[in-house]
């Protein structure tokens, strides 16, 4: 502890805590940062170039387009995907 009318003591320089500091100020809890991901995945899904999107808005809309039976739009996405990790053959 530290007195405060006391002008010769110092602040202590404590170490700090491990892991990456809160977003918010707060540690959120595991049902907040599941509402984050959720809205920022449904977020992602609305755009119109599936090239920036992220892998797992891709994976919906590949299960999408063969749900839909729509060969063409599963084909095309899945050569984005292929793009992005390519098969190294030997």
């Amino acid at each position: 502890m530290r007195d405060e009318e006391d002008p010769g003591t110092l602040e202590l320089m404590l170490p700090r805590k491990r892991g990456r500091p809160p977003t918010f100020g707060y540690a959120m809890t595991d049902a907040q940062r599941a509402a984050r991901y959720r809205a920022r995945r449904a977020g992602q899904a609305g755009q119109g170039d599936v090239r920036t999107c992220s892998d797992m808005v891709l994976l919906d809309k590949i299960r999408a387009a063969i749900s839909g039976k729509d060969p063409e739009l599963t084909g095309f996405l899945v050569h984005v995907l292929w793009q992005r990790y390519p098969l190294q053959l030997k």
